[in-house]
């Protein structure tokens, strides 16, 4: 019985080590101002925004030198944009010419839409992912731009933590 006792304790203390270790080298990181959370790994850094992309509501880079997975946070008013988060995300679909659009998913129990397109940046042609949410009188954005072999899986593994959190 002892023996049990002590297997059972060493299970559970292992148990909670790998938990802690799975937690361990992620941090939330939250979209904007919003009440939207995502964990991401720990070596990802805030990077320098230009005048330019804080003017078309840039809120945030946030990159890693560890990996080739980057995504900027776009948060702005829903004002004079389309009124229903599947209308917005159509009309930006359209606009970057997108391969597939998602105007009603769900992910942790929140309501969130996404495209797939091709974007430029400095003459170079990315593949990018980008989910929009509502939150209030805003839409969010989080665009994940997949340059590397494993950037779509580390794209998933982010926005698969999204949460919504009270203020």
């Amino acid at each position: 019985m002892k023996r049990r006792i002590i297997a059972l304790a060493l299970c559970v203390m292992l148990l909670g080590a790998c938990a802690v270790g799975e937690a361990a080298g992620t941090k939330a990181y939250r979209l904007g101002t919003s009440a939207y959370t995502v964990m991401i790994p720990d070596n990802f850094v805030e990077g320098e925004r230009t005048e330019e992309e804080v003017r078309d509501d840039m809120v945030a880079y946030m990159h890693s030198p560890d990996t080739l997975l980057d995504f900027d946070v776009y948060q702005f008013s829903r004002e004079g944009y389309p009124a229903t988060l599947a209308a917005f995300v159509e009309a930006e679909a359209a606009e970057y010419a997108a391969t597939e659009v998602v105007t009603d998913g769900n992910i942790n129990g929140i309501d969130i839409a996404w495209y797939r397109a091709e974007e430029t940046y400095e003459g170079r042609e990315y593949a990018t992912l980008t989910y929009a949410l509502e939150d209030g009188g805003d839409y969010v954005e989080i665009a994940f731009w997949l340059d590397g072999e494993d950037a779509e899986a580390e794209a998933a593994a982010i926005i698969g933590t999204l949460s919504f959190v009270t203020r």
